[in-house]
């Protein structure tokens, strides 16, 4: 994690929250999907799947991924998810 990276969720309080920013959920994702080496594939379509949706709500459209479960940042405008949401989203994109 980069010190400009570490700063920032400091800032905004992150560090003992159950909310994840984009990278953090990307970095989650990477790790599970490691876990399971005979759906790489798959694996990667779920990030792809992330980064698109994190998109269109970066741009301001809504959120297709009804099981992901987000808020801004009041101060910082960040796109956050929470935990428990992205680890159900996960589950129920790989099963």
């Amino acid at each position: 994690m980069g010190v400009r990276l570490a700063m920032r969720k400091e800032l905004m309080g992150l560090n003992n929250s159950d909310m994840l920013t984009a990278d953090d959920v990307r970095a989650h994702l990477t790790q599970q999907v490691k876990q399971q080496p005979h759906s790489t594939q798959k694996g990667f379509s779920v990030i792809s799947k992330f980064n698109d949706n994190h998109s269109q709500l970066l741009s301001g459209d809504n959120n297709r991924e009804r099981l992901l479960e987000f808020q801004r940042h009041r101060l910082f405008k960040d796109v956050l998810y929470t935990k428990q949401s992205v680890d159900v989203w996960l589950n129920s994109q790989i099963n």
